[in-house]
Order: structure tokens, then sequence, then C-alpha cells
């Protein structure tokens, strides 16, 4: 029972991620959608990440977490590159861990 759930998991997860390459539109999405589209993975990274490090177990964290998430913040609005920001937040906290 274990493999159908892996396997049609597997399943649904590759038609979803391969539907827009399958799919395409044959006029432009309005600017608003556009917008909206461009700030989703933003979006989803925070979500997913914000709540881990300001308040891992249900409570506040006072290591090096929330210091190296304000420089991610500041990475990612000064060059635009969530890549960048990654490399930056990984980099800080091991370093501010290694210092305290």
């Amino acid at each position: 029972m274990i493999w159908a759930a892996i396997i049609g998991s597997g399943l649904v997860t590759y038609m979803v991620r391969a539907l827009p390459f399958a799919v395409t539109l044959p006029v432009r999405l309005p600017a608003p959608a556009s917008r909206y589209l461009e700030a989703l993975p933003v979006a989803i990274i925070a979500a997913l990440v914000g709540p881990a490090v300001l308040a891992p177990g249900g409570t506040l964290t006072h290591g090096p977490e929330p210091l190296a998430a304000l420089l991610v913040i500041g990475l990612v609005a000064w060059r635009r590159s969530l890549l960048i920001g990654v490399i930056g937040g990984v980099a800080a906290v091991a370093f501010l861990r290694a210092i305290s």
C-alpha cells in the first residue's frame, strides 16, 4: 500500500509540473496575472522559511537565524537573486554559529 502511495504521489507531482509545458496559452497573460506569477516563488519561500526561522517549535529563537534572515532579505532586495540570498544565508548561519 505504501508503494502505491509513493508511485501515485510521484505521478501526480509529475503531471502538475509537466502541465505548463504541455499546455501553452495562445495569448499573453494580463499584467496583474504576470506580476502575481513572478512574485509567487518569493512568497512561497517566505511562507515556508519564515516560521521555521523565527519560531521553530512554536517559541521565538534567539540564535543566529533571525540575524541571518535579515541578511538574506537585504541581499535579495539588493541583488534581486534568490540564489545569492540562499548562499548568503547559509554562509551567515554557519559563520554566526561558529562564533557563538
